[in-house]
């Protein structure tokens, strides 16, 4: 399976007007919600999981990919939903380019570790990066994903 394969395009934000990462999380988390894509939580409680975990520590790569992820009880799927904003973030003196905020069972599942290594490797091309954040829509998004698609190993 390739990261393409596994990526539902109604579950990529695209130019979300934010003003924190923060507001990305929120913003990607109400998206999932609106697709049905509906973990077994209410979505406020979805999202404080979320938040509370970044607190603790988030998963944020000096090449502006930013990971959120919740990991849930009775859940045995997996949910990437993607994000990049409107206007130029920082977080950390760091700029925000991609949020990739994956819900999965407690243990990860088989696609936590391998997706985070896939988008890793992606984020490290700074000038594709850029390419990507600046897709105007979901189907732009994905095709340009497909330049680099990566096997899921």
């Amino acid at each position: 399976m390739t990261l393409v394969e596994l990526i539902k395009p109604e579950l990529i934000l695209t130019n979300a007007p934010c003003a924190s990462k923060d507001d990305l999380i929120k913003g990607i988390v109400e998206k999932i919600y609106s697709e049905g894509m509906e973990p077994p939580i209410s979505k406020d409680v979805l999202l404080q999981a979320i938040l509370k975990r970044e607190q603790i520590g988030g998963t944020f790569l000096p090449s502006g990919l930013s990971v959120p992820h919740a990991r849930l009880k009775d859940f045995e799927s997996f949910i990437l939903a993607l994000g990049t904003t409107k206007e130029t973030l920082f977080y950390e003196g760091t700029r925000l380019r991609l949020m990739a905020l994956m819900i999965s069972s407690q243990t990860g599942g088989l696609h936590y570790l391998p997706v985070m290594a896939a988008l890793t490797k992606i984020s490290r091309d700074s000038e594709f990066l850029s390419r990507l954040c600046g897709a105007e829509n979901a189907g732009d998004f994905i095709g340009l994903l497909r330049e680099k698609d990566q096997q899921l190993t």
